[in-house]
């Protein structure tokens, strides 16, 4: 497919410039390069064939896109919507792996053609506008609608004003929905939009997604990716604010890639998988002008991060010393490790490992908020068999920690109360017991260790918390039940923590990188990074690093010796955590 340009070089003239581009198209790569690759050649040829069909001319590739102009804005918005329709087409009744999602951004303006490239503020818009549309949809400017809505059915929704990266003025912009599908944004207040201050634009960023018809699941997803565990009852969720979810996910997640990455994780846990990822996109698109504010709180809240931890030390400590002049100390340990690993810990020499100040400093981390708190505690004790006394520990606990929230109350939103919610189930998921067994031990506890998140259909998600998160990260990674044995024979448990908690390709570089040389990215490396499972490697790197202390020093200098270091230190963190237990 080559490009086609009947224009001369350097010739200015107005056209509407169509660009689309694949969604996820680099982490699609990474998982299957072959399938991916077949893939996107065909569609580039569906849509190169559509552009000719429409009068269009393909100026140039993009690589996982195309470049096209149009002499009219109507045929340029009639090939978009016909090249979303055949797409939507072909992917029916196919798993989401055999297909890809497209976006397309279409803007009129005055653009320079050469012989080879088309340059101009005209194709800027147009690319900007493309990473606004919603994954099989269609983004366009207020010039190009004014044009065509006479015209043409599009059924678009107003976007308001987009202040659109490297472009000086704000874009006002329209929505057109994927095939088949209504409008599903629309923004409440357009000056809200458009308004640089960063509590503004968190403030239309929620009423655009509390008008979306998904917004029962969006609040879901956002709250399963903000607390570690997914939950169904509307009680519950109607206790956390939307506004405070996302102003302290900005805070977590610096960069719109890295909350990206949280958000796919919690949805690619579920059994309605599909669906949650292209919530996570909508979520997505309407936060991305508040990832181009300050790295700063939107609205007031602060999130305890590991330099504002460092000055909590003091509170920490006060507030161990309280829960260690109770006479049941013991038991408010097992609450607090609970709170933290999703598992019920009965073994002394277990719980001795940790002091009540870390798990405090800890608890803190995960549950920033006095409603956080609450929300754990109660999720612990509605499973416990003698829940009238943990209900009684429960509240020493907070009134322990209540000096730590008080002294920031001014940063922190307001504490909810505890509230009474039953679990409740629907097409999604509800947190069950697996084993009702009674765990050995003085309390007749229910086996916390067992738990999972069963979706209507009774397929397994995930909802548990990581046994080995650090007090320096925001918040704890997920797993089913943290290893038992420790038997080096055996990897499910340890390659489950990997997997769930980092990017496995990312992992299975950092891993051969410390095993054999630092990952070059040549095809060699590639062709040799494919052949090895994540048991190779974890085996390998058994046998390599005798000593944790050995892993630790090996993998800390291989995370420097290869690129993307901020990922890699991430990674590192993740797998030494994950594998710490199988050392002696």
């Amino acid at each position: 497919m080559k490009p086609s340009s009947i224009h001369p070089p350097a010739e200015r003239a107005l056209a509407a410039i169509v660009l689309t581009d694949a969604v996820s198209f680099s982490a699609r790569m990474s998982v299957d390069e072959e399938g991916t690759l077949a893939l996107i050649q065909r569609d580039l040829d569906l849509i190169a064939e559509q552009c000719e069909c429409f009068g269009g001319n393909v100026l140039k590739s993009t690589g996982d896109g195309l470049l096209m102009s149009f002499y009219s804005a109507v045929q340029a918005v009639l090939c978009s919507q016909e090249v979303q329709k055949q797409l939507t087409k072909l992917s029916e009744g196919l798993p989401p792996e055999e297909y890809l999602q497209h976006r397309i951004g279409i803007h009129l303006g005055d653009v320079l053609f050469s012989q080879d490239d088309v340059l101009g503020n005209g194709v800027n818009i147009a690319a900007r506008l493309q990473t606004k549309s919603a994954p099989g949809g269609i983004c366009i400017s207020q010039t190009v609608y004014d044009v065509v809505k006479a015209r043409l059915d599009i059924n678009a929704s107003f976007l308001g004003p987009l202040k659109l990266k490297n472009i000086q003025e704000p874009v006002t912009a329209y929505q057109i929905p994927p095939y088949g599908q209504s409008a599903t944004m629309v923004v409440a207040h357009p000056s809200a939009a458009a308004s640089t201050s960063a509590t503004s634009t968190l403030e239309a960023a929620v009423a655009t997604l509390q008008q979306d018809p998904q917004y029962r699941r969006i609040q879901k997803l956002v709250f399963g990716t903000y607390q570690g565990v997914w939950e169904n009852d509307a009680k519950v969720l109607a206790q956390f604010d939307l506004q405070m979810m996302l102003s302290q996910l900005r805070q977590r997640y610096h960069t719109l890639i890295a909350l990206e990455k949280a958000l796919q994780t919690m949805a690619s846990r579920l059994n309605h998988k599909d669906i949650y990822l292209a919530i996570a996109d909508t979520i997505l698109t309407v936060l991305e002008p508040m990832y181009d504010q300050p790295d700063e709180p939107s609205d007031g809240t602060v999130i305890a991060t590991s330099g504002s931890l460092a000055h909590c030390q003091e509170m920490y400590q006060q507030a161990a010393q309280r829960l260690m002049q109770h006479s049941d100390r013991q038991r408010i340990k097992k609450l607090l490790y609970a709170i933290l690993y999703s598992t019920w810990e009965n073994d002394p020499a277990v719980l001795a490992l940790h002091t009540l100040a870390e798990l405090v400093a800890e608890v803190h981390n995960v549950a920033p908020t006095e409603s956080d708190l609450s929300y754990h505690l109660e999720r612990i004790i509605k499973r416990l068999n003698r829940k009238a006394r943990y209900t009684q520990l429960a509240l020493v606990i907070s009134e322990a920690m209540h000096p730590i929230y008080a002294a920031t109350a001014s940063e922190m939103v307001s504490a909810t109360a505890l509230a009474d919610h039953p679990s409740t189930s629907d097409e999604e998921a509800t947190v069950l017991r697996t084993d009702t067994a009674l765990i050995p031990g003085d309390d007749g506890i229910t086996s916390l260790t067992n738990w999972v998140s069963l979706d209507a259909s009774g397929e397994q998600t995930c909802a548990q918390r990581h046994p080995a998160a650090s007090p320096n990260s925001a918040i704890a990674p997920e797993q089913t039940a943290p290893a038992k044995s420790r038997d080096r024979a055996n990897f499910y448990s340890l390659r489950l923590e990997i997997m769930r908690y980092t990017n496995p390709l990312r992992a299975k570089i950092l891993l051969l990188s410390t095993v054999r040389s630092p990952f070059t990215a040549s095809r060699q490396d590639w062709i040799l990074l494919k052949s090895k499972s994540l048991d190779d490697l974890l085996h390998e790197t058994f046998a390599y690093c005798q000593t944790f202390s050995d892993l630790e020093s090996k993998l800390t200098i291989m995370c420097h010796c290869v690129e993307n270091v901020g990922e890699n230190i991430q990674t590192a963190g993740a797998i030494l955590q994950a594998m710490k237990p199988f050392y002696p």
